[in-house]
């Protein structure tokens, strides 16, 4: 499997895009990844510091993800259009962080149909001015003519987009990094678009009251779907094994020996995530960031402290 993934990325199609921005990785003949920076959204980025993807079907396009801005949004049809001139025809926004969908704007423009998760599409309406404002402090200028567009059609757990020559299937099972975050399932080609439920390649950043809903998620994941190839939220085209090893496994240890000092008497959140080891993980960017993994620790003791509130009440 490890020398699949070495075939494509030997086999990167830089169309589209500068080199700052993603880099376009074909799947398949229909499917394709557009597979970002690993750093901070930034002017040359336009903040795609993430990975995405398109899907090609017989007559149509479906884009996953619009990207941060009007212009990334420019970007990405760009890159569809250095592989096909079909229209694009639904943007499927996997999940409700920035680069995940305030592009909306660029493709609703073109008639594209803007398809979320209720839950995503809710997270996006309560964030979206705070989203936008930061965007414009990270990407400046780029940000020009964009919009919040929250999207037409949204949907419970599943929905099977009506979609020709190919099988997609919008899959939601309770969140991830951020409450929408959304599956895009090709369940014959056993490809999968995880949005923020899988890092790969850099350190992951929890969100309050985020991970049990993210193991949840990664489970079902590993669990139900089974993919053969996995696209992340953020770093390279991977497989199962490695999604689940940086993500899941980061997760768990995080859990695991907060947990520990919570069963050996820790009196409080700071305490019990005080000085964490978590060098099992400092193969990833962004390891080196010591307040980011205090971020993530503090955020799990705070989670595991609640729930041990509740279950005494």
């Amino acid at each position: 499997m490890r020398n699949l993934f070495s075939l494509l990325f030997a086999s990167l199609l830089a169309w589209g895009a500068p080199a700052s921005a993603f880099e376009t990785v074909k799947l398949s003949d229909r499917v394709y990844a557009l597979v970002g920076d690993l750093g901070q959204r930034s002017p040359e980025n336009l903040g795609h510091n993430m990975t995405s993807g398109f899907i090609i079907a017989d007559d149509a396009v479906a884009v996953i993800d619009s990207g941060a801005c009007y212009a990334g949004a420019e970007r990405i049809e760009s890159a569809v259009r250095a592989v096909t001139d079909k229209p694009i025809r639904w943007v499927i926004n996997s999940g409700a962080q920035d680069h995940r969908w305030l592009g909306n704007g660029w493709f609703k423009e073109r008639g594209a149909t803007l398809i979320a998760s209720k839950a995503a599409h809710d997270y996006m309406a309560d964030v979206s001015e705070e989203q936008l404002a930061g965007i414009k402090k990270w990407v400046g200028k780029g940000c020009e003519g964009t919009v919040p567009v929250l999207p037409d059609t949204t949907f419970e757990e599943r929905y099977e987009l009506p979609i020709t020559g190919v099988k997609v299937e919008l899959r939601f099972t309770g969140g991830a990094h951020t409450p929408g975050d959304t599956f895009v399932w090709l369940p014959e080609e056993r490809i999968l678009f995880t949005s923020d439920t899988v890092y790969v390649q850099r350190l992951l950043g929890v969100f309050p009251n985020g991970s049990t809903r993210w193991i949840k998620s990664l489970e079902f994941m590993r669990d139900q779907l089974k993919p053969k190839v996995v696209i992340p939220g953020h770093g390279h085209v991977t497989d199962l094994d490695e999604a689940m090893r940086d993500t899941h496994g980061y997760l768990l240890m995080l859990r695991q020996r907060i947990q520990e000092r919570i069963d050996d008497g820790a009196f409080d959140p700071v305490e019990a995530a005080q000085e964490i080891d978590q060098s099992d993980f400092s193969y990833l960017e962004n390891w080196d960031q010591l307040s980011f993994r205090a971020m993530n620790a503090q955020r799990v003791a705070e989670e595991l402290f609640q729930a041990q509130n509740q279950t005494a009440k």
